[in-house]
């Protein structure tokens, strides 16, 4: 990953000189010694069990969804004859940064997991507002806010 990091973003994971950042709960912290400290203690699992769903998150997700599909509503069962007919969904994907939390996490059965996964690729022309949401959290509240920073650096 550090290498794929490097050679798609053109930085480095490791000499980063913005602070740690929890990937649970996103508090930063201004070493990684500190935050995986803070994440051992406080989350209870290490770094490394927090990139993939603990079991207790999964199943605080699919308690509070009353296991229903978040999206079409049918009942969704642990198991199937082929497993799980569901998946957990994060609403900001973990690669873009979307922490494993219960308020970002979603149960979807599998047809609307899949669904949601094409309509999220397709959103910059199927959904034009929702981009223009992002921009004005990631760029600012307005366009006015930009012309005064450019007047006043």
């Amino acid at each position: 990953m550090k290498a794929h990091h490097t050679l798609a973003h053109g930085e480095s994971l490791v000499e980063r000189d913005d602070p740690a950042r929890c990937p649970l709960c996103g508090e930063t912290f201004a070493s990684v010694p500190g935050m995986r400290a803070h994440h051992k203690v406080v989350h209870a699992e290490s770094i490394s069990e927090s990139r993939s769903l603990t079991r207790s998150v999964r199943q605080r997700v699919i308690e509070r969804d009353e296991h229903t599909c978040q999206r079409c509503g049918i009942d969704v069962s642990e198991r199937g004859t082929d497993g799980p007919n569901f998946e957990i969904h994060h609403l900001i994907p973990f690669a873009a940064g979307g922490p494993n939390h219960p308020k970002n996490l979603v149960t979807l059965c599998l047809d609307c997991h899949s669904k949601a996964h094409k309509e999220v690729r397709e959103i910059a022309t199927e959904r034009p507002e929702i981009l223009e949401g992002l921009r004005s959290i990631v760029c600012g509240s307005s366009t006015s806010d930009r012309a005064n920073h450019d007047r006043n650096p």
